[in-house]
């Protein structure tokens, strides 16, 4: 299920909070009519509710979302609604056929033969992209099972670009954590100030080692690092300027950098003979 029709597709209107927790009910009783929860949380068309599925909602949210059927939208926070599509993705595998079985002691049931997990969260990601894209700025669910900013248009492919491995400690994990605290919707002006000086300190190690210059001449090399001193993001002196727009310079900033960094890491990774499919 992951087309769009007509009018999603020509005219998009912002959810409200109300319809959006009738996109997740909605969710859930489509998989659960579909067995997606049977195998991990036994939770299925004839058995509902169990009670170890409602202890371990208890025990790692901050409140008890079964029975979801029963929500009142009107009450439920977004905090909630994210909550809970998170936690039913990690509970999701895709049965396989129904077959007949039978017990070593004789005793004949129906039942799947299988369950595949990385199916079922796959179309179960996919249907909730449908509808998390349209509320607020939009919210994607990602492979990791976290509902993260969309990004703007057309540089939603650099948010989603793979992190190829380099060099963990010093690259790949500061860019993951870049990205994590910028596609927070809880990140505050600060925090995504914060996003953009993890990637200049990427630019900075990465010159400190000798890489950068390997794939960069210097002028452009000294961008980088003009960007960052000139608005006050890694050091801080009376020159710097600091009464420009922070929402949209920051963003421009961050964009750019994420983008300089998958083209120069793939560089490095192709003059070091790493293997790259991107």
């Amino acid at each position: 299920m992951t087309r769009r029709y007509y009018s999603s597709r020509v005219k998009q209107t912002p959810l409200s909070t109300v319809q959006l927790c009738q996109k997740l009910q909605s969710l859930y009783r489509l998989y659960l009519e579909k067995d997606f929860f049977k195998e991990k949380a036994d939770l299925s068309r004839s058995s509902r509710h169990p009670d170890a599925i409602k202890h371990e909602a208890a025990l790692a949210l901050d409140f008890q979302p079964f029975p979801i059927e029963d929500w009142s939208s009107d009450k439920i926070s977004v905090d909630h609604i994210f909550d809970t599509i998170e936690f039913l993705y990690d509970y999701v595998s895709k049965p396989g056929e129904w077959v007949d079985k039978e017990t070593d002691t004789g005793f004949r049931y129906s039942d799947y033969d299988s369950y595949n997990t990385a199916d079922g969260q796959k179309e179960f990601r996919d249907t909730a992209n449908l509808f998390l894209k349209n509320y607020e700025g939009g919210f994607v669910l990602n492979k990791d099972g976290e509902i993260v900013a969309l990004g703007t248009h057309g540089i939603q492919h650099i948010l989603d670009a793979d992190i190829i491995p380099y060099d963990k400690v010093n690259v790949d994990d500061k860019v993951q954590e870049a990205l994590t605290k910028w596609r927070d919707r809880h990140s505050t002006p600060a925090e995504k100030r914060e996003a953009v000086r993890k990637l200049a300190d990427v630019f900075e190690w990465l010159k400190k080692t000798n890489k950068l210059s390997s794939v960069l001449d210097s002028k452009d090399e000294s961008v980088l690092f003009d960007i960052a001193n000139n608005f006050a993001i890694r050091h801080h002196n009376p020159k710097q300027k600091s009464n420009y727009d922070e929402a949209i310079w920051h963003s421009w900033m961050f964009h750019f950098y994420l983008a300089t960094y998958h083209a120069v890491i793939r560089l490095l990774a192709k003059k070091d003979g790493t293997k790259d499919n991107d």
